[in-house]
């Protein structure tokens, strides 16, 4: 009981002290805007003082009022390195793209000397617009070579040739290695490409596990929609359905949100030789930095007992977004993993698993998947057996 109020008073001592630290700038923004604005009522043709105006005005979010005094500065003609670094800031943080390269453009023609600046803020503002060749074309540029080995300029630039050479060849193989059976295969081939700006994704999928052999054919498809809002739609069909279920359906409605944050709802359809499940998913995640956290939980309709699983996810990402390494934990049987979806009566069983996967940029259109897992699962009713996991893919990415 006391342990449980001390760590209550902690946390509550913690948001209270962040709570303060927010307020304390806040004020001190306000009290460098007024200080300015009274200088600036003796003298109005002080430019420096309309920017940092404006620069403090933007630290508190307020972008339309930042830029109204940037603005005021523009009128007077204070055009200068630090009138432009405070500009593009702005821009960039209200995400004003095309404003953002409008400002690039003014910037150059007024001699800015900060030009790595102007080009990874070209880079994002291309990035951001989905103008992918326009960014890969920068920086190919003879003019711009100086910068080519820029860490931040290399790392911008391989994430668009990744975002845009959408024809995709991926393989994947698993094994599993259990306590008292020999071990079990999984693999699959894929290629990926654009429709418009949808995606289409083909995998042909084969096991061979418990002395039987199975093929099946799969396809997703993305479906764009507004506001980074998108659409999952997939079927799969089993030849043998002796490992693979015989029809499998999936649909999922993704929904970005504020604070970084993207949220789903969707449903799986298992269609077995002698029975069928229908499982209701979702998810929630959230970045924070470098930090990627997700959950989603499934939860089975069944004839006999309904079920449920959770799945949480966290990866560190290193700073071209590309690179990472994560951990995931697991209660139950995902519809979702392969390995365990090729039987109905796993989904009424418990399972606790833990798996540690990476991604590592190979070239700037190839990368490799690696994971390694364990599980403790029941496989008969109060009968458990331990699993080892080991998965390894390759993805590359052509025009």
């Amino acid at each position: 009981m006391r342990k449980g109020l001390v760590f209550s008073l902690l946390v509550i001592l913690v948001i209270c002290s962040k709570v303060n630290y927010a307020q304390n700038n806040n004020d001190k923004f306000q009290e460098n805007i007024k200080e300015a604005k009274d200088l600036l009522s003796s003298d109005t043709n002080r430019g420096d003082l309309l920017v940092l105006i404006a620069s403090n005005y933007a630290w508190q979010s307020k972008f339309d009022s930042a830029l109204v005094y940037i603005q005021k500065a523009r009128d007077i003609n204070y055009y200068n390195d630090e009138l432009f670094d405070a500009w593009l800031n702005i821009l960039l943080w209200s995400k004003d793209y095309n404003g953002l390269l409008n400002s690039c453009d003014i910037a150059q023609s007024y001699n800015y000397k900060n030009n790595e600046n102007l080009i990874i803020k070209r880079l994002i503002a291309y990035d951001e617009l989905r103008q992918y060749d326009n960014g890969i074309n920068l920086v190919r540029d003879p003019k711009n070579k100086d910068y080519y080995n820029s860490r931040t300029v290399s790392d911008i630039y391989t994430n668009l040739l990744f975002k845009r050479n959408k024809n995709i060849i991926s393989a994947f193989y698993s094994i599993d290695m259990f306590d008292n059976n020999s071990p079990q295969h999984l693999g699959f081939l894929g290629y990926g490409f654009n429709i418009g700006k949808h995606t289409l994704a083909l995998r042909a999928n084969y096991a061979n596990r418990f002395s039987q052999k199975d093929l099946q054919l799969e396809a997703d498809f993305y479906l764009q929609l507004r506001n980074k809002a998108y659409m999952y739609f997939n079927y799969a069909y089993s030849f043998d359905a002796s490992l693979f279920p015989e029809n499998r359906l999936g649909y999922e409605f993704y929904m970005p949100w504020k604070y970084k944050i993207e949220y789903s709802l969707g449903l799986r359809y298992l269609s077995y030789s002698n029975s069928q499940v229908l499982i209701t998913t979702g998810h929630i995640e959230k970045y924070m930095g470098q930090n990627w956290f997700s959950i989603r939980p499934y939860y089975a309709f069944m004839k006999d007992k309904n079920s449920l699983t959770l799945v949480g996810n966290y990866r560190f990402y290193s700073k071209n977004g590309l690179n990472f390494f994560g951990v995931e934990l697991g209660y139950g049987n995902s519809p979702d993993d392969r390995y365990t979806s090729q039987n109905i009566e796993l989904n009424q069983l418990h399972s606790y698993k833990v798996k540690l996967e990476g991604n590592l940029m190979l070239s700037r259109i190839s990368d490799l998947r690696l994971g390694l897992g364990y599980s403790n699962e029941e496989y008969k009713k109060n009968e458990f057996r331990n699993r080892y996991l080991v998965e390894l893919g390759i993805r590359v990415r052509l025009r």
